[in-house]
């Protein structure tokens, strides 16, 4: 059995439904496919008449575009009388809270096939190919028409490298789960969900594991969704998980229609306008489109077939310098880009990079680059090489693949690499353990950032999804913070970043709430918008040297002086990009940030830009890391 049961790619469709003639019922027929099946048998493409049987409507007082039938209709084909009970269908799927209210009428879209669209979903009756022509009725893989490489969307394939250990069922054949519980074990419902509203045959195979949704390079991804969700990808639906309200599905349908029909031709199509109500034994007027797919989209960042790289760039003539001061950042899709003076590029193709989609980046004591990416992480020197640790060869020790955040205590030869799904990976020296929420005081497995107190007590704080933590290594204690408890302002737990300053304050990146900040962990000052905070989604924080804090967002870069913010956006500066996500400081005290269009380098009064035209491998950067100059250099 095929894991896609819909088949064809839209095509440019003109041919005219000839109607009329007595008809009469076909009895249905179970076949063992997936997807519910009303008979169907092997006939030639082209309806030689279409009939009303009953049918249902359904209307939106709110919104009188949504007055629309859903029909049980009789269609002859080739002499041979089938059903095309699209009503039964809606109702033995999940009906109103699956598929939601219709949004057209049933019409012609593919030659021989009959299409109603949803509010969360498309219908079709069609013939399958794979089973010698015989017509179902089934659900479109709608989602595989943005990230499964159906109509020229960009191929997402499968996502890889999340495990989810809560109970569950298998479904499909790539190993994915569908639980009650995400992989950070918060309750989700989605199993009851997906049992009570049709399970494979409304929803298809589950594409990932439920997890925290980051938008970030080589998840399967909506790039329009907001990110913080807890979703889960399936063929044909994507399921949300909202706090105190339950299951939400996303309104696939209406994403499907708006992409096939872009900019609101759909709204010039009749199908798609108010409808009167059916005759029940009329015939039935199927209007016939003449659908010519939009161009395939400009690929994204975050548009990356897991298990592929990016085509390599040519090899740079020398490798970065062995005794100067290196500036390391990370790209979506083109590996590192090395600054020595001079720009250098470490790709995959060519090193021990795991994976050119950089999510992470550290350096330890003795100057090695420690990468994070969604594949595993690498060790690598100046000049590339190195070694890889996935979570194939470390046996139990990294406890995923998919690697956001590396920090490390360079005196001990400690390293923490943080997951979205798994915790933390600890590796001392050679030995590996794991820190999860089952075994310690971290508040979820979704740990975003990481930061070293100091190195002689081995203080360390995690940020999570669901608050923060403080790790006490010479006492082997915890102070965990959770945060909507603690700080009034603070509704939400979602912790992007943490940092301490010189004088021990505590800084706390939000996700959606800007940046809060205490001496004492009793009083807190939040920090956003109103106070001149370029967002309140806040990606990175760090404390120059100078005593300035610098807040990443995704409306400019902040910095705060004596509780006096100033913000730098593409309008008021030479920033290259409003989105900011990565910040470092080099020895002669200038600030590096990382943006979605280049870097921008402030050195206290004017800024400068590098991007792809000056030689940087990819503009849209994510990580910065300082290597320090060799001593005696």
């Amino acid at each position: 059995m095929t894991p896609g049961p819909r088949t064809g790619r839209p095509a440019s469709l003109s041919t005219p439904i000839r109607l009329g003639g007595t008809l009469l019922l076909a009895a249905l027929l179970a076949l063992g496919i997936i997807g519910p099946v009303g008979l169907l048998a092997q006939t030639a493409t082209g309806f030689d008449s279409v009939r009303v049987v009953s049918s249902v409507r359904k209307t939106d007082a709110a919104n009188p575009a949504l007055s629309h039938n859903i029909p049980r209709l009789e269609v002859t084909i080739g002499g041979q009388t089938l059903t095309a009970d699209f009503a039964a269908f809606y109702d033995s799927s999940g009906g109103l809270t699956r598929w939601g209210l219709p949004t057209s009428e049933v019409f012609q879209e593919e030659t021989g096939a009959l299409t109603q669209y949803y509010q969360r979903g498309v219908v079709d009756f069609h013939p399958r190919a794979d089973l010698g022509g015989i017509y179902v009725m089934e659900r479109r893989l709608a989602w595989d028409y943005f990230g499964g490489g159906i109509a020229g969307s960009v191929d997402m394939g499968v996502e890889p490298g999340t495990i989810n250990h809560n109970s569950g069922e298998e479904h499909g054949p790539w190993g994915h789960k569908v639980s009650n519980f995400s992989v950070g074990g918060v309750w989700t419902g989605f199993l009851n969900f997906f049992r009570t509203y049709g399970g494979v045959d409304a929803f298809g195979f589950p594409k990932t594991e439920a997890r925290i949704d980051t938008n970030r390079p080589g998840t399967l991804h909506i790039p329009a969704a907001t990110t913080g969700f807890i979703r889960q990808y399936f063929q044909a639906a994507v399921l949300e998980h909202h706090p105190g309200a339950g299951v939400r599905l996303r309104l696939l349908g209406d994403d499907l229609r708006n992409r096939l029909y872009p900019n609101d031709t759909w709204q010039r199509i009749s199908a798609f306008n108010a409808a009167a109500p059916l005759t029940d034994g009329a015939e039935y007027q199927v209007e016939v489109v003449d659908l010519t797919p939009p161009p395939p989209p400009t690929p994204t960042a975050g548009a990356v077939t897991p298990g592929t790289t990016t085509p390599a760039a040519t090899p740079a003539a020398t490798t970065p310098s062995l005794t100067n001061e290196l500036v390391v950042v990370g790209t979506t899709d083109a590996g590192l880009a090395v600054y020595d003076g001079t720009w250098h590029t470490i790709r995959a193709t060519d090193t021990d990079l795991v994976d050119d989609r950089i999510q992470a980046l550290h350096v330890d004591g003795d100057g090695r680059i420690w990468v994070g990416t969604p594949a595993g992480a690498s060790r690598i020197g100046r000049d590339g090489k190195g070694v890889v640790y996935t979570l194939a060869n470390t046996g139990r020790g990294l406890g995923s693949n998919d690697v956001q955040a590396i920090a490390g205590r360079r005196g001990s030869n400690v390293l923490l690499l943080g997951h979205p799904d798994q915790g933390v990976s600890v590796l001392t020296g050679t030995a590996w353990d794991r820190l999860r929420p089952d075994n310690s005081e971290l508040p979820d497995l979704d740990v975003r950032d990481i930061f070293v107190v100091d190195e002689s007590l081995g203080r360390v704080w995690f940020a999570t999804r669901q608050g923060a933590a403080l790790y006490d290594h010479q006492t082997d204690t915890w102070q965990r913070l959770i945060t909507r408890a603690m700080i009034p302002e603070v509704i939400r737990d979602n912790i992007t970043s943490v940092t301490v300053d010189s004088g021990g304050r505590l800084w706390l990146g939000l996700l959606n709430e800007g940046v809060v900040h205490s001496t004492n962990l009793v009083t807190w000052v939040q920090v956003g918008t109103t106070e001149g905070l370029g967002s309140e989604e806040v990606r990175d924080l760090l404390v120059a040297s100078n005593g300035d804090v610098w807040v990443a967002t995704a409306s400019g870069v902040s910095r705060v002086v004596d509780g006096t913010v100033t913000t730098y956006t593409t309008g008021n500066s030479a920033l290259p990009a409003d989105g900011t996500n990565a910040l470092a400081e080099t020895a002669d005290g200038r600030v590096w940030v990382a943006t979605d269009g280049g870097l921008g380098v402030f050195d206290g009064t004017t800024w400068t830009t590098f991007t792809t035209a000056g030689g940087l491998s990819s503009n849209a950067t994510t990580a910065i890391a300082v290597v320090p100059a060799v001593a005696g250099t």
